[in-house]
């Protein structure tokens, strides 16, 4: 197994917790929309104003999005699953950004060392 001591706390404290994230179950991609809907009977209340209320769950299939309902006895595990994904998203952000900072520095040292090279004469 090889070392992570080379980075950041940050970058170490990010990795193991979207590892952890990752271990622990499902994950969904998507945005939960509630919509209020008639339903077409004529005596319904919904016909008086008062719509039925419920949750739909707005993804990307292939290049549509759809629209698919979550049933009340789903919406926790649904609300979840939404949830861990943005929390994996945040996370793989916050990596991101220590590894552009660890390209830049490094990109910095070989710009340094090239310069003293340079000024220095010719490399040994």
């Amino acid at each position: 197994m090889t070392t992570r001591s080379h980075l950041s706390p940050k970058h170490r404290a990010a990795r193991s917790r979207l590892v952890k994230l990752l271990d622990g179950g499902m994950l969904l991609k998507g945005s939960l929309v509630t919509m209020a809907r008639t339903c077409g009977k004529p005596k319904c209340k919904c016909q008086r104003g008062h719509k039925h209320v419920s949750l739909y769950l707005s993804v990307r299939l292939g290049r549509t999005r759809k629209m698919l309902y979550v049933p009340r006895q789903l919406e926790p595990t649904v609300r979840g699953w939404v949830q861990t994904y943005r929390q994996a998203q945040r996370l793989m952000d916050d990596i991101s950004q220590a590894c552009v900072e660890r390209f830049v520095r490094t990109k910095q040292a070989l710009a340094g060392e090239k310069a003293k090279r340079t000024k220095g004469g010719p490399a040994r």
